[in-house]
């Protein structure tokens, strides 16, 4: 029997993430060295033998997405609840800026409590729900084996929390992502277990 999985996978690199900038639901594209990521990480993740394949709408995802087809010859699937979480005001700022005028944000960042990002942005509990509906969503509708989802650094931690049944905080004992990194959450004897987690790809890159 096949098992139930998923493969979630981080974009490649954007100028925003050199600068350590907050990108969230701003459409900010893979520079130079992210499409390479891409293209080098792709044939890897294809070794993987998706079933399917599904992107956030954020180009970032979805040129990540398209760099794994073109090795499998399968179409991507757009859902725009794969997308980051919004952070509203703050995005385009560093940490630094933003702690100047919303210290109570730091709470988010160390997982003491949740928080808005902004009057316009998400809380984290947002994320998680709309992150595990559609997990759960596409592992009903979708045959079984490894389903790959380019995503996003927060959005998939707090997925993976939604699938394994972990409360709001505990998702930051996991570190941050790596671009084109994946980690994987299999379903076996009906309950989500992480495998592996911000995995690199066994690929050969020079950037």
């Amino acid at each position: 029997m096949t098992t139930p999985r998923f493969v979630l996978m981080r974009h490649g690199e954007t100028d925003w993430n050199t600068k350590n900038q907050y990108q969230g639901s701003s459409d900010i594209p893979l520079n130079a060295v992210g499409r390479a990521q891409a293209g080098a990480a792709a044939g890897w993740i294809a070794h993987l033998n998706p079933v399917a394949i599904w992107a956030s709408p954020l180009e970032r995802a979805l040129d990540t997405a398209r760099a794994v087809a073109s090795f499998t010859g399968q179409q991507v699937n757009v859902d725009p609840r794969l997308a980051e979480l919004d952070y509203g005001d703050f995005e385009g700022w560093t940490w630094e800026q933003i702690e100047k005028v919303e210290p109570g944000l730091a709470a988010w960042r160390d997982g003491e409590s949740d928080g808005r990002w902004s009057a316009s942005g998400e809380t984290g509990a947002e994320v998680m729900a709309r992150m595990g509906e559609t997990l759960t969503h596409l592992d009903r509708v979708t045959e079984p084996g490894p389903i790959l989802v380019c995503s996003h650094g927060t959005a998939i931690r707090l997925g993976v929390a939604a699938l394994v049944g972990w409360d709001y905080p505990e998702i930051w004992k996991l570190a941050s992502m790596g671009n084109c990194c994946y980690t994987e959450v299999i379903r076996e004897f009906d309950a989500w277990r992480v495998e592996r987690f911000n995995v690199p790809p066994q690929w050969k890159f020079s950037g």
